[in-house]
């Protein structure tokens, strides 16, 4: 009987340890995806988009790829260049809404 107790009870950690050890393995997975670290206090930088995240980003009206960029007043974009919507970025979150891009469209980004 105690050596049946005894198999149980390692059982039972391997059990807990493979549990933790996905959770983790998910944890670092799922991290990938974060936004860039904030900036560290005083140098008045704001985040910006991941690298990651930018490339997995598509417009909600046709779902092509976006791309990043940084107009003259130091405001961040996401363009898509097919139809000229601007989507903007606060703090580092697109606000990809697509009455935000037809608010913000700009002919002159349109590529022909």
């Amino acid at each position: 009987m105690k050596v049946l107790v005894r198999i149980l009870g390692v059982a039972a950690l391997v059990a807990l340890a493979v549990v933790i050890f996905r959770a983790i393995r998910q944890y670092r997975e799922d991290s990938v995806f974060d936004l860039a670290p904030a900036p560290a206090a005083g140098e008045g930088q704001r985040r910006s988009i991941s690298p990651e995240l930018l490339s997995i980003l598509a417009d909600p009206g046709d779902k092509g790829p976006v791309e990043l960029m940084t107009d003259s007043n130091g405001k961040e974009w996401l363009v898509n260049r097919r139809n000229g919507y601007r989507y903007p970025v606060e703090d580092g979150i697109p606000i990809m809404l697509l009455e935000e891009g037809e608010k913000n469209k700009d002919e002159s980004l349109i590529q022909r």
